[in-house]
């Protein structure tokens, strides 16, 4: 059985409402976000050749905070770990978000050398359940013309 390969993974806790003011998480958490958006806000975006393009507004409102410049490893489980360090502490905030009708996840990105996507101790699925916060996982393996003929 070959060796399961990962090159790159990070996570961000994502909270979400339809009119989610994103200032409301940055107050409950004392925690700074990465990217916020509130419900019809602008969306700009700065492409390679410099010139920036305008899109669809934000449907909703968005507050995320990323492991993806705080933590160097191609493992996506040090990823959630680390914000779950930064979460649990915050336990009774982040329960008072969910109870006002916002929404939360991990939302992880992984890539690879293999089509299986990385598996996550129960330890770290435990401890996102116990804060209400679901895990979900976009998984790159290889294209088809890569992965081996049997």
């Amino acid at each position: 059985m070959p060796k399961r390969v990962y090159d790159r993974a990070y996570a961000s806790v994502r909270f979400s409402a339809d009119k989610l003011d994103p200032l409301t998480v940055t107050l409950a958490l004392r925690l700074p976000p990465d990217h916020t958006h509130r419900d019809g806000e602008t969306r700009l975006r700065r492409v390679r050749s410099g010139q920036v393009k305008q899109y669809a507004p934000y449907r909703g409102g968005m507050w995320s905070m990323s492991s993806e410049k705080w933590v160097q490893s191609p493992r996506l489980a040090v990823h959630i770990e680390w914000l779950l360090r930064e979460l649990e502490p915050k336990t009774d905030a982040v329960r008072s978000l969910l109870a006002d009708g916002i929404e939360a996840d991990f939302f992880c990105f992984s890539s690879g050398s293999t089509a299986t996507p990385p598996s996550l101790p129960r330890a770290i699925r435990d401890r996102a359940a116990a804060l209400g916060i679901e895990i979900v996982i976009d998984y790159y393996g290889p294209s088809e013309a890569e992965q081996p003929t049997v």
